[in-house]
């Protein structure tokens, strides 16, 4: 449809679209009107996500995404049946005699009073995080300010209590279950106690590491003594094998003071015994004084000779007696250090297992003080910050609005149907279509005869 006969088709059945939209405004008033009148009533609650635990002194939550998990689950707890039992125990509406003709009027008895109080509860019931911030609404709808204010606040007083119940429950729980494992470690840590106490009587040990390295000491000791006693023996047992063969020309033969003034001796003797045999013969009594003189000083060499060879073989027996001895020592503290490190690693492991039994009773000792103390905390991060109030004004419904809304539907269903009845009765509305719809040449046109009107109604009707 051109827009001139559209617009000419309005003029013309502007009768129609005013009166749908009187029609449409007036429904839209009248029922607005009589819909009931609906209160909400707001609380307000502070979680404080980042307080630290009463007992522990933990933090809660610090990243962002745990923060909005730990406010959608707060969502969650308010609206969920533990909490929303204790309103409806509150509130004693399975005792309210209109709740219960309510009940029994909307469901025939299909449901049970508490589920059908609990929906209706949850359906009137929004709760509003705020954003980026610890502060959650509640705002309860109902027909009655003081209902809608009472509810709100019981929401409020029931999920505050429900989380010092909640926490306290759980605290209690861990008391008793922690209560039977420090009697169990405390069991556990008597026995490996008595291990030790058993253990170290059996053996005589008192303080093992003191004695352990006086042991470890003298073993030592013994080592340094056995390494120079076999050095000694090397040494008098080659001298001793040396010296028989040798005889005069071994080391300590010639070495032996004795056996050097013996020889200085002997030289000087023979020495004397050249000179008198070259002055007098051989049976003179000088010549044989002086031969008796070598032949004395020969025998006193070689006796000499033979003592230092039986000294330096008895020498060597002596080393391999001192060797054999301290080797004997040293074994046998060898095996008595071994048996000592044996009985030292029994006894570490022993220590160590009443070590971790001492740790594991203080661990559940101190958590089970913890507990018991959080068992006993009555209150929780939850404060109420604003409590619900009856509201003076009804929320809904919302007249001007509604009756605004009905205006403009009213205007849009005025103007279809306006153009609808327009279509279905058409009517030639200017010289134009009628040149349009007959196919003729229009010669002239006279003006239309109007109802008298007003200048101004008539100047506000003209379209063209």
């Amino acid at each position: 449809m051109p827009i001139e006969q559209l617009l000419l088709t309005l003029r013309a059945r502007w009768r129609v679209i005013l009166g749908v939209f009187a029609l449409t405004t007036a429904a839209a008033l009248i029922g607005s009107l009589l819909m009931p009148r609906e209160y909400v009533s707001t609380a307000e609650i502070l979680a404080d996500v980042d307080a630290p635990e009463p007992v522990s002194g933990s933090f809660g939550p610090s990243y962002p995404q745990q923060t909005q998990m730990f406010m959608a689950t707060l969502a969650d707890v308010i609206l969920s049946d533990r909490v929303v039992d204790k309103v409806i125990a509150d509130l004693k509406l399975t005792e309210d005699k209109d709740a219960v003709a309510r009940w029994r009027k909307d469901t025939g008895g299909k449901l049970t009073p508490k589920e059908y109080f609990a929906q209706a509860l949850r359906k009137h019931l929004e709760v509003k995080p705020t954003r980026e911030s610890s502060v959650v609404q509640l705002r309860y709808t109902a027909r009655s300010p003081q209902f809608a204010a009472q509810a709100a606040n019981s929401f409020v007083q029931a999920f505050i209590a429900n989380q010092v119940e909640l926490r306290s429950e759980y605290a209690k729980s861990n008391v008793s279950f922690f209560d039977a494992s420090t009697q169990k470690l405390r069991d556990n840590l008597e026995k490996a106690e008595a291990r030790l106490s058993h253990y170290q009587l059996e053996n005589g040990i008192l303080n093992t590491g003191e004695r352990y390295d006086a042991e470890l000491t003298r073993l030592n000791e013994l080592a340094n003594q056995l390494t120079v006693v076999q050095a000694q023996r090397l040494d008098t047992s080659a001298r001793a094998q040396q010296a028989p063969s040798l005889q005069g020309t071994a080391p300590d033969v010639v070495q032996s003071p004795i056996i050097q003034r013996l020889r200085t001796e002997l030289a000087r003797a023979e020495a004397n015994l050249r000179d008198v045999s070259a002055r007098v013969g051989g049976n003179h009594p000088e010549h044989q004084r002086a031969a008796a003189e070598v032949r004395s000083l020969k025998r006193q060499l070689a006796a000499e000779t033979r003592q230092v060879v039986r000294d330096v073989d008895a020498a060597n027996q002596v080393n391999l007696e001192r060797e054999k001895g301290l080797h004997a020592a040293f074994d046998a503290q060898k095996a008595k250090v071994l048996a000592m490190t044996s009985q030292r690693d029994e006894l570490n492991v022993l220590q160590k297992d009443v070590e971790s039994a001492q740790r594991a009773y203080d661990l559940a000792k101190q958590r089970l003080s913890m507990n018991s103390l959080a068992s006993q905390i009555d209150h929780s991060n939850v404060t109420l910050l604003a409590e619900a109030r009856p509201p003076s004004s009804y929320a809904k419904p919302k007249i001007s609005l509604n009756t605004m809304i009905g205006g403009l539907l009213g205007l849009l269903l005025g103007l279809t149907s306006a153009v609808v009845w327009e279509y279905f009765e058409p009517r030639l509305r200017s010289p134009a279509q009628a040149s349009q719809v007959l196919g003729l040449l229009v010669l002239g046109s006279m003006p239309q005869n109007r109802p008298p009107l007003t200048a101004s109604l008539r100047t506000a009707l003209r379209l063209t």
